[in-house]
């Protein structure tokens, strides 16, 4: 446990460090003079470098031990978030997220592949949960801490505490993380393999696809909020923490839960997912009904995510770091093209469009799940 916890950790640092720029891009903009586009472009940046560079070089640096992964990962961490925060140019901001997306798709895919090495297969799903479980809080807790600490002593001291935070988890992954047993050996090009089986790929797909359908809506939740259910901002953000927690509790189900039955948990919370993009369109204008739903729809799409990543790792030996590395860029792959598709229905259908197009895609992916064959091991 103290080594999944110190995982943990690292993917809080993570989380925060992606999601809290949205926050800060304001104030980069007008300490840097920079237009509100350009500013915007960081976070681009760093969606590429996870979903392009992130499996390239977990893929490069197969042959090198877990351990040592997860610590060059750290110090890439630490260092992009540390020039992030003492960059004057832009350009050198941009290198820096660059760097920081690069050093944390590296980071999560080998935390999840070592976090499933700690317990057996019997508690895989678990301690994958309590990795993802860093991730959610970041966005419960990391968030609102940093644009606090930004309101008060400038966007960079975020970036900087962010710094300090990695070489904190780095120096305590030294010590407590050990080193996962050898995995038999084999090629790159043998791994590599793995991640051209048919069955791989549609799985990758299904993942991307359900994440589409969740992002499509829950990009413009808030706007939901405030606009059509009539939420002040204020109230619209205690919905929103609620619903994070209401996530975490979905993450650690959601590896129990796969622990048992991954197929099942996996069918399970998409099906809930998509049940709760169908009725959002019924009770958007009623908070207290849009507030339970937003519960049960954070805490199914958590859950899934947890389970699609058990799913990934069962069906990839002896590629699986890899595959947790290309699983993510999946998963980036489906926020990217949900939003872009959720801002366009908006225009054309509203909130119900919206709500009923992420319903479709998730309804998909679980179609295309449903008509997958069993993983042999019977799970």
């Amino acid at each position: 446990m103290p080594a999944l916890i110190v995982l943990a950790l690292g993917a809080f640092v993570l989380g925060t460090s992606e999601l809290a720029i949205a926050g800060l891009l304001p104030a980069i903009s007008a300490d840097l003079e920079i237009s509100s586009g350009a500013a915007g472009t960081l976070v681009s940046a760093y969606a590429v470098a996870v979903a392009l560079l992130g499996p390239v070089l977990t893929a490069t640096t197969s042959h090198l031990s877990r351990r040592q992964v997860l610590v060059g990962a750290s110090v890439a961490l630490a260092v992009g978030n540390g020039v992030t925060a003492v960059a004057t140019h832009f350009p050198a901001l941009l290198v820096a997220r660059a760097l920081t997306g690069t050093a944390a798709a590296m980071y999560a895919a080998t935390a999840l592949t070592v976090a499933t090495t700690l317990t057996g297969p019997e508690r895989r799903g678990r301690a994958v949960a309590v990795v993802f479980a860093g991730i959610t809080v970041s966005a419960v807790v990391g968030v609102p801490a940093s644009t606090l600490l930004g309101d008060v002593f400038g966007w960079r001291a975020v970036y900087g505490a962010l710094s300090a935070l990695t070489v904190g988890v780095l120096t305590a992954a030294v010590r407590l993380v050990p080193e996962p047993p050898p995995e038999p050996a084999s090629s790159l090009s043998t791994r590599l393999k793995v991640l051209a089986k048919p069955r791989l790929l549609v799985t990758f797909s299904v993942n991307a696809l359900v994440t589409a359908g969740h992002y499509t809506a829950f990009t413009y939740l808030v706007t939901l909020l405030t606009q059509q259910t009539d939420l002040s901002t204020t109230t619209a953000s205690i919905l929103l923490l609620t619903s994070g927690v209401s996530g975490t509790v979905g993450t650690l189900v959601g590896g129990t839960a796969a622990d048992r039955h991954t197929r099942r948990a996996l069918v399970t919370s998409v099906a809930l997912l998509a049940t709760s993009l169908i009725v959002i369109p019924l009770v958007m204008t009623s908070p207290v009904l849009i507030w339970l739903v937003a519960l049960l729809w954070a805490a199914a799409f958590n859950a899934f995510s947890t389970t699609a990543q058990v799913n990934v790792s069962l069906q990839a030996h002896p590629a699986t770091d890899i595959a947790a590395a290309a699983n993510i860029s999946a998963f980036n792959a489906g926020i990217a093209g949900g939003s872009a598709a959720g801002g366009v229905v908006l225009h054309s259908a509203g909130f119900t469009g919206v709500a009923l197009t992420g319903a479709a895609l998730a309804g998909a992916g679980l179609i295309a799940a449903l008509l997958l064959p069993v993983v042999r091991t019977g799970r």
